[in-house]
């Protein structure tokens, strides 16, 4: 499932969310995309193994501030120097530090913030749908004293 999260000033989009990554990597081309300052990465002495069985090592360590809905993680990512199709690839260490169940069946991922159940749906999840999506904030349900929230994705139907 693909997300799209806000990085500083930025809107990032093909966040991969892998509840069968050990880690959560963050591509070498990423960063320099992004213009980031290569002296915030910790020097790492690991070895991963890919999905394939190849080994290869890390080049570091880096924490990024993501925005996902209405709340910010402090994320540590593995730097690696490959070619991915994902910008981020957020697994097991961020979805059981934020709590979330990701389910790649209805494409979209719960967690609790602030008291607050948040949903946020995977970007084109539906293939019914080819125009562009907005994300919103809307009131869902008030249990127990506590208003909670659900973020969508607003479609713009494109007339012909």
């Amino acid at each position: 499932m693909h997300i799209t999260v806000q990085f500083e000033d930025k809107f990032i989009a093909r966040v991969l969310i892998d509840g069968g990554s050990s880690l959560n990597i963050c591509p070498l081309t990423t960063l320099k995309r992004w213009g980031k300052d290569f002296h915030k990465i910790r020097v790492g002495s690991m070895n991963v193994k890919s999905f394939y069985g190849s080994q290869r090592a890390i080049i570091g360590d880096i924490n990024l501030c993501l925005q996902l809905g209405p709340t910010w993680f402090d994320v540590e990512f593995h730097v690696l120097d490959i070619s991915a199709t994902y910008n981020l690839l957020l697994g097991q260490p961020w979805i059981y530090a934020a709590g979330a169940v990701a389910s790649t069946l209805h494409q979209a991922m719960k967690f609790e913030w602030n008291h607050q159940e948040v949903i946020i749906n995977g970007d084109g999840s539906n293939p019914i749908y080819t125009s562009q999506t907005v994300p919103i904030v809307e009131n869902r349900k008030n249990l127990g004293g506590e208003t909670y929230h659900r973020i969508e994705r607003v479609n713009t139907i494109e007339k012909d």
